[in-house]
């Protein structure tokens, strides 16, 4: 198989995996598949001699249906465009991130619901954020902090009042800002939330609950452009192994 001139073929037509799809479902005659697919006769039947001619298809008494390698291929490019489709469906987080590893496996996504900020609604996602976290039943709270906000300092501060354990990672930069333009505050907060401080730059958001999880992505100015929320078991193990990643590069503060 030429692989880059497959990849291409594919990619030319939108038909080829509708017609693909279909085969893997029920083998047909050109007019079959035609009529089935919504596809024109003469398209078909041009695909299908290509299909064939890649030994994708066989044909027996007028029938086409798919060679193993056919089935093979079509399935891997149905997963490939399904692939393209999450990430473009959460592109307003993934773009936000300061590098691969702070992303999620799209598989574990791609039932999750992400909400974006836009120029009509530019605290979307901070009132989602807000919203869902006064919503959610926890006995602790774990943080990844790239900013303070007032926004949702409140709600916060809610849960640690009715008991809820808190621990705050932040980067030194950001801790003394805080610490210096409130410290009456920063006292007052830092007697009832674990703060720490981290060994480098904090960019990246996260919030782990006991059962759930919000990553949450930033522009370079600070403001929050997009919270994901997930419950896939597999997104709070990742979202439990980074938190420790930056647990241990940073200590508690004095």
């Amino acid at each position: 198989m030429d692989v880059p001139e497959s990849v291409a073929f594919l990619a030319g037509s939108p038909e080829r995996l509708r017609l693909l799809t279909h085969l893997r479902e029920q083998p047909g005659s050109p007019r079959d598949v035609a009529e089935a697919t919504d596809v024109s006769h003469r398209s078909v039947q041009r695909n299908l001699s290509e299909f064939a001619e890649r030994e994708w298809v066989e044909k027996r008494n007028g029938v086409y249906e798919l060679t193993t390698s056919g089935d093979l291929v079509a399935r891997t490019h149905a997963n490939y465009v399904e692939t393209l489709g999450v990430i473009s469906e959460f592109d307003s987080f993934f773009r936000h991130l300061p590098d691969p590893t702070h992303a999620p496996d799209l598989a574990w996504v791609a039932d999750a619901t992400v909400v974006t900020a836009s120029p009509d609604q530019p605290q979307a996602p901070v009132s989602h954020y807000v919203n869902r976290l006064r919503t959610r039943g926890t006995e602790t709270i774990r943080m990844l902090a790239p900013v303070l906000s007032r926004l949702y300092h409140d709600a916060h501060a809610e849960l640690v009042l009715s008991g809820v354990e808190t621990e705050l990672i932040m980067s030194p930069g950001r801790i003394e800002t805080a610490r210096s333009s409130n410290p009456l505050e920063f006292r007052l907060v830092s007697r009832v939330i674990d703060i720490y401080e981290h060994d480098g730059v904090v960019e990246f958001g996260l919030t782990i609950g006991d059962e759930w999880a919000f990553a949450r992505a930033y522009d370079d100015a600070g403001q929050l452009q997009a919270v994901l929320e997930c419950d896939h078991p597999e997104f709070l193990e990742w979202a439990e192994t980074l938190y420790r990643r930056y647990r241990d590069r940073s200590s508690a503060i004095g």
